[in-house]
């Protein structure tokens, strides 16, 4: 669903296509794609969906505008909690190793010359796998290119090359990702 006003939607309460509240809308984030789904939402989990569907983890559910069915009192998805903990509960490849989703999510990532170029907060996914990962962009890159604080770029997931210390590195360099997101989104 394409959303104009996300700001709206914080606070709200999130429920799946069966009716069962999964949580609230704590933040919005721009996504690569001004256009459509446009942005990425960050869902607080209740206590229960929290500790029956993922894992008991504090972190943000990431969603993206595509799940949203439609916006009223409560924000309403096109799935079931389900389906949106399916990934969740999926280990992520990570060059040569795997890691859990929700120790993934929020890692700090850093290029071949180890510069910091942001953070891990989502992923979007086709027929099972994962397609890009949502990089929340350093807020000195964000200064530094004149974009929102708040943007997500993509990562490709072939570009990671390792991930320990709970630190992912990636096999290009800030330069080279920047090409790539110049030529390949609407940077």
């Amino acid at each position: 669903m394409k959303i104009n006003n996300p700001e709206n939607l914080v606070g709200k309460a999130v429920v799946d296509t069966n009716g069962t509240i999964v949580g609230t809308i704590d933040k919005t984030y721009n996504s690569w794609s001004y256009d459509w789904p446009g942005y990425f939402f960050g869902v607080k989990l209740n206590t229960n969906t929290r500790n029956q569907y993922f894992r008991g983890t504090t972190k943000l559910l990431p969603i993206y505008s595509a799940y949203i069915r439609e916006v009223g009192e409560n924000v309403s998805l096109h799935m079931t909690i389900d389906t949106l903990c399916t990934f969740w509960n999926k280990a992520v490849p990570c060059g040569q190793t795997t890691c859990p989703t929700d120790e993934f999510i929020e890692t700090p990532v850093f290029d071949k010359t180890n510069s910091r170029i942001g953070t891990i907060f989502s992923w979007v996914e086709q027929e099972g796998t994962y397609k890009n990962y949502g990089l929340l962009l350093d807020p000195y890159l964000c200064y530094q290119w004149k974009l929102p604080y708040n943007t997500i770029m993509p990562l490709d997931p072939n570009y990671l090359a390792d991930y320990k210390n709970h630190t992912i590195c990636v096999d290009k360099t800030l330069d080279q990702l920047r090409e790539y997101w110049k030529h390949n989104q609407q940077f």
